[in-house]
């Protein structure tokens, strides 16, 4: 109906998001010798499907049953609304020029059309067995969002960088410890995120008048 058009800009939000987790550590003391550090890996999942990960041990041969270890990071996105308190008018559009040589701009770049402010609401949920191990999580997490943390980043090809705040909106500490004893008992912290973000519409060509003094047009008369 209006053309097809795709500018990543929801995709570049999540891998963003969720480089700003990539980096937690736990620490294990080792009374014989220096103490473990591990690294914990970070995956886009929803928190159902990875917990079955975790308690259905996956299979490579018949004989051979690995299990997920823990801790770990998953997250979601998991809903996208308009936020009219930050939307501007209608009719607005922004041209980015084209760098040349030098830095110097030249008449040449993208017309972008009007932004649409949008509130991306993100479920990260960390998965430990021992209680120790998930304090550590937290604490790694919780102290960078007082009230918020702003990432800059370009959500189009060739735009500005946009600074978006991300809020942390609430957390649940759970225990999840089911069947038997000898079933896996699973610490599950779950925070919910909202990224005040963008979503831009077509970006076409565009160029510029040069109204520079050797460029003007010679109105006297004869």
């Amino acid at each position: 109906m209006f053309g097809y058009y795709y500018n990543q800009s929801l995709r570049k939000l999540i891998v963003g998001f969720g480089t700003l987790f990539s980096d937690i550590y736990v620490s294990h003391e080792n009374e014989t010798g220096p103490n473990t550090s591990l690294r914990v890996p970070i995956t886009y999942s929803s928190q159902e499907k990875f917990i079955q990960r975790l308690l259905n041990p996956s299979s490579i041969t018949e004989g051979t049953r690995i299990e997920n270890q823990l801790p770990r990071i998953s997250f979601i996105m998991n809903s996208i609304a308009s936020d009219p308190s930050r939307r501007r008018t209608r009719m607005s559009s922004r041209l980015e020029l084209t760098q040349g040589s030098g830095g110097i701009c030249q008449n040449t770049g993208s017309q972008i059309a009007n932004e649409i402010p949008v509130n991306v609401s993100f479920n990260l949920f960390a998965y430990t067995r021992h209680i120790d191990d998930m304090m550590q999580i937290i604490e790694q997490i919780m102290p960078f969002f007082v009230p918020d943390h702003v990432i800059s980043m370009r959500l189009t090809d060739g735009g500005q960088k946009m600074n978006i705040p991300i809020v942390m909106v609430s957390n649940n500490l759970t225990d999840r410890y089911e069947g038997d004893l000898n079933s896996r008992r699973i610490h599950i912290c779950s925070f919910n995120f909202l990224a005040k973000s963008y979503i831009y519409g077509a970006v076409t060509p565009a160029t510029t008048i040069d109204a520079s003094p050797n460029n003007a047009i010679n109105f006297d008369e004869d």
